[in-house]
């Protein structure tokens, strides 16, 4: 022992080499200490830095990557350093709903067991991405993405895919950012960063073919939308609706396929926004209504269905509107404030998208039952519209069938599922196409059905007209003989009558002359007029209107008056009138023209037989009476249901008469009549009378009479007598147009 210990250099001594075991025990046991102090802190340390169980990557196939996995860190965005990342504390959950627009990164670790170190991460539909990712291989910090500002396809990305190189057989830590601005508001909380993991040849084929197959149906929709638009400008029927469906279907595909697929903005953001989905939606819904509404006939099958149908166009017209105003606010601040309002995963909008659809689900499945209750009947054309509504519905069985087959909802399920809905759909809309054809061939089968009916009937009702017109034509071959008799008869009576007629026509021509010749000459200087100007148009050859002057004493009198009709009564009422004035002149003075209506009346009341036992007649007139003298400067007026127009330098004066008339029926006598009574002067106003052929003429657009207001007008603009009474006339018979003259027509304008 004391060998072996000079051989080591220890203490041979025994109390000194106890000595010797006791102080290199208690250095052991120290630095056995500080081992274990130095552990237990890299083990803290490990665990606060990570403390996640890791994903194991075993399958090839795009695998979601469970909640529990991840840790998350709020309040960080894009910009910050791996070193903060890997420093500061990290929690289980996701706290602030406000990250979503904000930005917040996930933490979590794969160990990757595949044959290949090409590991792919796929993401729910991201428009901005940052990665770190930590290894044995190193630190590996990938370039901020964002949709439309970078580049959309590289080396170690597609969009929000990325491929991750991840040794076999070791623990990879992935440090992702999540940002939606502004944000998706059909995602929940949790579904914004759902994420798959796989290999990255499985991404990029689940990458072509997904573009593959939204190109194709985007292009085949765009193409039979414009197919069916031409079909309609030949053919016309609700071809015109398919169009625009399956044209607002493209847009949405081509919408997708330019965001997701090459990485820029379909005309702008907010055309690529989920707000303009919920806006093609609308319309898209509203289109698809009324193509139901034309193509199973409702207003005609069904009336108050299509009364129900028609409330819901214009239910989805207006949420149109609403969206369409929406649009043109975004980003609002529903999209952009996750605090004031909380991530609902129901969409964006007013009126969200599952409250506006179900209106669309109840009417389809009501067109459903309608298309199928018309087949029932025998209409091939419901028929059609029937097995389109059915097509959709395949995609259940195929995907039952698919989900056996490949175990589950991988992406193999959704690779198949996914473009058989689309070929289904689209199938549908080429479909109803067929239905529509149909109903079209139906309409022109029923209309040659009913056009051969016609002609059937046609054809008998020719025989059998036939028939009567060959018997009618024998008893013609009799009754012409008797009808030439009659001809000769007729023309003999024809001749007659023309002789008759023209004896009539010469008489009338004579009462022309007649009247014309009872009608006084106006010598202005004589009567004492200082202007004077009239118009005195019978409506046929002789006239009811008449007008008469004398002059006794030193008083003019002037009278206006429409007698009862026109034609040959008027004209006989013309002359009794003339000469019952005549007789009143040669027996009364002319100064008051009250009287002179009062007398007229009496002797029109004698002349026209009226008494107690005959107390009415359909003849009688209405006048005015002008009555003036120079000598006193005193004009006075009286009207039986005519007035006087009085027209100054403050303007026109209408002076109006009695609202009784001359004959008619018996009266007491004497009649009193209100009188206008005015001073001449130099300056003195100038009158108009006129018959109510004047104003009673009826034209325009409206076929309305002139009027008063015309006639009153045309007065105040003329600067003299001369101009008002052409100028009315004038603008009467331009009023009259093509219309037939009503009345007989006499205006008189005079100044003293």
């Amino acid at each position: 022992m004391i060998t072996l210990a000079k051989s080591f250099h220890l203490p041979t001594n025994k109390s000194a080499f106890s000595e010797f075991i006791k102080t290199k025990w208690y250095l052991f046991m120290k630095i056995f200490r500080y081992l274990l102090y130095l552990s237990l802190t890299l083990f803290f340390l490990s665990s606060k830095s990570y403390s996640q169980e890791s994903f194991v990557i075993t399958s090839e196939l795009l695998e979601i990557i469970p909640n529990e996995h991840l840790s998350f860190l709020e309040g960080f965005d894009e910009t910050v350093s791996f070193n903060t990342l890997e420093n500061v504390e990290w929690s289980e959950k996701r706290f602030n709903a406000q990250s979503m627009v904000d930005g917040y990164w996930v933490r979590f670790s794969v160990k990757n067991n595949l044959s290949t170190d090409r590991i792919g991460l796929s993401h729910n539909f991201n428009r901005e991405k940052k990665i770190f990712i930590k290894n044995s291989l190193g630190t590996k910090e990938y370039d901020y993405w964002k949709l439309g500002l970078t580049k959309h396809k590289e080396d170690n990305h597609i969009g929000s895919e990325f491929k991750l190189i991840v040794p076999k057989g070791e623990t990879t830590i992935i440090y992702n950012f999540f940002r939606n601005q502004p944000a998706d508001r059909f995602n929940s909380k949790e579904n914004y960063h759902r994420m798959m993991i796989g290999t990255w040849d499985t991404i990029r084929a689940k990458e072509f073919w997904r573009s593959t197959v939204r190109a194709g149906f985007a292009t085949s929709a765009i193409l039979f939308g414009i197919y069916y638009f031409f079909v309609y400008l030949i053919s016309k029927g609700n071809y015109l609706w398919i169009s625009l469906a399956l044209l607002l279907i493209s847009f949405l595909g081509l919408m997708s396929f330019f965001t997701e697929h090459l990485g820029i903005y379909f005309i702008t953001p907010s055309l690529s926004s989920v707000s303009n989905l919920i806006f093609i939606a609308s319309i898209l819904f509203l289109v698809l209504i009324q193509f139901f509404r034309k193509t199973l006939d409702l207003s005609t099958n069904f009336p108050r269905l299509d009364k129900f149908f028609m409330i819901n166009i214009f239910f989805y017209l207006a949420i149109c509107i609403i969206n369409f105003f929406k649009l043109l606010n975004w980003p609002n601040e529903e999209l952009l404030n996750m605090v004031k309002h909380p991530p609902d995963n129901l969409g964006p909008g007013l009126i969200k998208f599952h409250q506006f659809a179900i209106p669309f689900i109840i009417l389809l499945m009501i067109s459903i039952a309608v298309a199928f209750l018309n087949w029932r009947k025998g209409s091939k054309s419901s028929g059609y519209l029937f097995i389109s509504f059915l097509l959709p519905f395949l995609t259940l069985p195929i995907a039952a069938i698919t989900y056996l087959i490949f175990d589950g909802f991988n992406w193999y399920f959704w690779s198949i599922v996914q473009p058989t809905i689309s070929i289904l759909f689209l199938g549908m809309f080429v479909t109803f196409g067929f239905s529509v054809a149909q109903g079209m061939n139906d309409l022109k089968q029923e209309f040659i059905d009913k056009q051969l009916e016609l002609n059937n009937e046609l054809e008998s009702k020719v025989e059998a007209r036939t028939a009567d017109l060959k018997k009618t034509s024998e008893e013609l071959l009799v009754t012409n003989k008797d009808l030439r008799t009659q001809g000769m008869v007729l023309q003999k009576t024809s001749e007659e009558l023309t002789a008759a007629n023209n004896d009539i026509n010469k008489s009338i021509q004579a009462a022309s002359v007649i009247q014309n010749a009872i009608l006084p000459r106006i010598d202005l200087s004589h009567y004492g007029f200082r202007d004077l100007e009239y118009v005195w148009q019978p409506r046929d050859t002789i006239g009811g209107d008449f007008y008469w002057l004398e002059k006794k004493n030193g008083w003019t009198c002037l009278v206006v008056a429409d007698c009862t009709g026109h034609g040959i009564p008027g004209a006989f009422m013309t002359l009794i009138s003339s000469t019952l004035l005549d007789r009143i002149s040669s027996i009364k003075d002319l100064s008051q023209p009250d009287a002179v209506l009062n007398d007229l009346d009496e002797f029109l009341q004698k002349s026209l037989s009226m008494d107690e036992t005959h107390q009415q007649t359909d003849f009688g007139l209405d006048a005015g009476v002008c009555c003036f003298s120079l000598d006193e400067k005193i004009f006075r007026y009286s009207g039986a249901k005519m007035n006087l127009y009085q027209k100054s330098a403050q303007g026109v004066v209408e002076i109006k008469g009695d609202k009784k008339s001359l004959g008619y029926d018996i009266k007491q006598h004497p009649l009193n009549f209100k009188v206008f009574e005015c001073e001449l002067n130099q300056q003195s106003s100038s009158f108009f009378v006129f018959s109510d052929g004047v104003t009673d003429q009826v034209g325009g657009e409206k076929k309305l009479m002139y009027g008063k207001k015309r006639v009153l007008h045309q007065i105040r603009e003329a600067v003299d007598v001369k101009t008002a009474v052409s100028n009315i006339v004038a603008d009467v018979e331009r009023y009259q147009g093509l219309n037939k003259r009503r009345d007989d027509l006499t205006l008189f304008g005079f100044a003293v």
